[in-house]
């Protein structure tokens, strides 16, 4: 029972490590719906309205199947001790179906450098922080609406509330495209690379002769021009790697001899070496794993052993066997004083007695010689 005990125990912790590491804070980028099925406080006796203030820039007019950029502002909200914002890009609020490409557009690139509508970031010390999604308009003409949701907690929150807040819809009335505009792919998103990966980045275009791109380190100013081979639909940038939490920006431009399109600032998507885990994390893994090796050696051995329990045996006569000191040659044990009372003692040689039948030299056990003699 113990043994089981003990294994349930360690499993259990290596469930309680796993699940430590897979969600540390927050959901996760994801693609979710307005209540985002409950998982993250969609329950209106689960959350409470925001007190920050979002603000969204978006074009109130695009081309079919060409790129926009929304940008989305949040400022001024409560925040828990991670200091951790949710925001969504919503093509509804219905609850089921808001996923903006469920009304037509393709996501290009969200904030994170992935392409889903929901992303998790950080809010900096200054209270303020904006996200830019880059999305493909529809490529269907008429009126479309895009909303913007928050979700954030708050220090203190006694209550476990969700703070979640909504903007009014803004309407982008989406044109039909001019006869041969250069732009990206349709089903084209950005590749994710590995830190450290230098490999040229793929863009795949539509309507395009050249291309040409200018990257940029966050923050920085003056942009630098990427080196771009490639033809027709395929082109290959050669922008750096990035290492660390370093962001690179790049900017795409798309020409043909009627049009040049600038597209809006995407960033180079990056995402940690296959191990990049954190090392507490590991070593309660392995720690866990050795308890458990031991436990089932331990339930092992308490299986096997032949050992049927009762009483202990007494194994006083074995151990004072063992101990005794070994009786001289051809004694009998019945007759130790015979033996004892033929030795002669020698004055020459204290300590030693002279056996005259088996004549050899015995060591007096009453008196032991002294020296090497």
């Amino acid at each position: 029972m113990r043994s089981r005990a003990a294994i349930i125990t360690v499993i259990a912790i290596l469930l309680a490590a796993g699940a430590s590491m897979a969600n540390p804070g927050g959901n996760g980028d994801a693609d979710r719906d307005y209540t985002c099925g409950g998982s993250c406080h969609g329950d209106p006796a689960l959350s409470t309205p925001s007190d920050g203030t979002v603000s969204v820039s978006v074009d109130n007019m695009a081309f079919t199947g060409t790129a926009t950029a929304v940008h989305v502002t949040a400022s001024g909200m409560s925040l828990s001790g991670n200091r951790l914002l949710g925001v969504f890009l919503l093509g509804s609020i219905d609850g089921n179906g808001d996923h903006p490409e469920d009304h037509g557009w393709s996501i290009v690139q969200d904030p994170n450098g992935g392409s889903r509508n929901y992303v998790e970031v950080v809010v900096p010390p200054s209270g303020s922080v904006t996200l830019t999604w880059v999305m493909l308009a529809p490529q269907t003409t008429g009126s479309v609406n895009l909303f913007v949701e928050t979700h954030h907690g708050s220090n203190p929150n006694s209550n476990n509330w969700a703070y979640s807040g909504l903007t009014r819809g803004y309407t982008v009335d989406v044109q039909p495209v001019p006869e041969n505009l250069p732009g990206f792919a349709f089903d084209w998103k950005p590749e994710t690379r590995v830190t450290g990966d230098d490999n040229p980045t793929v863009i795949r275009t539509t309507n395009t002769t050249s291309v040409s791109v200018q990257w940029m380190l966050e923050n920085e100013w003056i942009p630098h021009d990427a080196v771009v081979t490639g033809e027709g639909d395929e082109w290959l940038a050669q922008i750096p790697a990035t290492i660390g939490d370093t962001r690179i920006q790049y900017q795409v431009t798309t020409s043909n001899g009627d049009f040049s399109i600038t597209q809006p600032w995407l960033t180079v998507a990056t995402q940690p070496a296959p191990f990049d885990g954190d090392i507490w994390d590991a070593r309660l893994q392995g720690l866990a794993l050795a308890l458990l090796v031991t436990a089932f050696l331990l339930s092992l051995q308490a299986r096997l052993s032949p050992w049927k329990g009762g009483p202990a045996e007494d194994m006083t006569s074995e151990v004072e066997a063992e101990t005794a000191p070994p009786e001289p040659p051809g004694l009998e044990p019945e007759e130790p004083d015979e033996y004892w009372s033929r030795l002669v003692p020698s004055e020459d040689n204290p300590g030693w007695l002279w056996d005259p039948v088996e004549e050899d030299w015995v060591a007096d056990p009453q008196n032991p010689p002294v020296g090497d003699e």
